[in-house]
């Protein structure tokens, strides 16, 4: 039992999150997710509770999947259930995805057949692939209805599907066969059969199909739906622009975060422990390549006693060269990333990045080299600094831009692995020369 101010807290709170449904109910569905997306997630489920099914559905598809899904985990089970099943299919699966396996059985439980039929189908296909990804709410007709049936079947589908980018045909096997032109529909003789007007050798990806190549193509071809089918040719669902929108986002922030050795899949929502075991092991491998620079060093130990003044210089040859390495892989992994990849390109690029290293490395080694000759009085110093950083440059520019196609074509993620061997030619090269280079001229530095 409640106490009294219990029960007036529970009732103030019940009242707030009424006049929040309120406020949220007729905004655009983006700028609802806004809002919950700053409440508590316990708030969140409140007023997603208040609203109509529809709506509630529509402001948790836009968005993240991860907190969408802790909305769900906290609102009661039956009306979560109801929210879900207002959602499109592929929106449904991702938050779901997200849900612990007792909750997420128990809402898929509270469906009708045909919705948890439907979750379980999608479901077996991996997140990143365009089964995945797909919708299966798709408009499909038989091939071998007339022109007039086809036309009041996609009136009578109108009704239902909230949008309808194409109209694809099947034949009996529910084989995907074409697709059809609204214009040669409304056109054509009404007693033609579909297989005489539509568009035959229509393009599709089938399931397993990596969700990124799927954007790349949509892109490519300008598409604003791409037909899945099954290994059989069978038409299984579609993926829409505003999910290659999506993907491509999902995949440009994967790339930003795997450079710096980030977990793909953090959110500034995740977890400690979660974040935790995304970056370790990665900052366990840059310490292991830290301490092989710190050998480098170790092996120029007497000429730094000798020449103290190179510890000034040090952490500047190896940084710059870090600074360029990271312009180049950012170039690099971004064509990587849109699909510019073949040999001829590789050469164009790596012909480019020795240039510029070159240009960028004189230009930086001038400056230096001034500042060292004016700092310390020692010309050979300036010089040194100056040759180490033109040969750092080169190899930055040229390491940071091929590297990443090496990782590639070896069936490493290059956005992950790249940055890591980068910065450790960069931090190994630019000590090796600039101490070698003291080291040769150690008399002259030393006078």
């Amino acid at each position: 039992m409640n106490t009294q101010a219990e029960q007036n807290a529970i009732d103030e709170a019940h009242e707030r999150s009424e006049q929040m449904a309120v406020r949220v109910e007729d905004l655009p569905s983006a700028d609802g997710a806004a809002i919950l997306t700053g409440l508590t997630n316990a708030q969140a489920a409140d007023v997603a509770e208040a609203l109509d099914p529809q709506t509630a559905a529509n402001i948790l598809a836009e968005m993240d999947h991860t907190r969408a899904a802790s909305v769900i985990a906290d609102m009661e089970a039956p009306e979560a259930s109801t929210v879900l099943s207002y959602m499109d299919p592929d929106d449904r699966v991702d938050i779901l995805e997200h849900v612990g396996a007792p909750l997420h059985d128990q809402l898929v439980d509270e469906m009708d057949a045909a919705e948890a039929a439907e979750v379980h189908q999608l479901e077996q296909y991996p997140p990143d692939t365009a089964g995945g990804r797909m919708t299966t709410q798709v408009t499909a007709l038989y091939e071998h209805i007339t022109i007039d049936n086809a036309v009041t079947t996609l009136r009578e589908l109108s009704r239902e599907l909230e949008q309808m980018f194409y109209v694809y045909v099947i034949n009996k096997h529910k084989e995907l066969v074409g697709v059809l032109s609204m214009r040669d529909l409304i056109l054509a003789d009404p007693s033609v059969v579909l297989s005489a007007i539509m568009i035959r050798n229509v393009r599709s990806v089938e399931a397993s199909t990596d969700q990124e190549a799927v954007a790349q193509m949509m892109k490519k071809y300008g598409y604003l739906a791409m037909p899945v089918v099954d290994h059989n040719k069978r038409l299984l669902g579609l993926i829409t622009l505003d999910d290659v929108i999506e993907v491509l986002e999902d995949e440009a922030t994967e790339d930003v975060q795997r450079m710096a050795g980030a977990g793909a899949e953090e959110r500034l929502n995740s977890p400690w422990h979660f974040s935790f075991r995304s970056r370790v092991w990665w900052l366990v491998i840059n310490l292991g390549t830290a301490f092989l620079a710190g050998a480098v060093v170790g092996v120029f130990e007497a000429t730094i006693e000798q020449i103290a003044v190179l510890a000034i210089y040090m952490p500047i040859v190896a940084g710059m060269g870090g600074n360029a390495s990271a312009q180049a892989m950012a170039v690099a992994v971004r064509g990587l990333a849109i699909g510019q990849v073949d040999r001829k390109l590789l050469r164009h690029v790596i012909t480019r990045e020795l240039i510029v290293g070159v240009l960028t490395g004189i230009v930086c080694a001038v400056i230096t080299a001034a500042i060292a000759m004016m700092w310390q009085g020692k010309p050979m110093l300036g010089l040194v600094v100056g040759l180490a950083l033109v040969i750092n440059h080169t190899l930055a520019c040229s390491t940071g831009a091929g590297i990443p196609f090496v990782m590639k074509r070896l069936g490493f993620d290059p956005a992950q692995s790249a940055t890591i061997f980068a910065t450790t030619v960069t931090d190994v090269g630019g000590f090796f020369c600039f101490l070698g280079l003291a080291t040769l001229f150690k008399n002259t530095l030393m006078n």
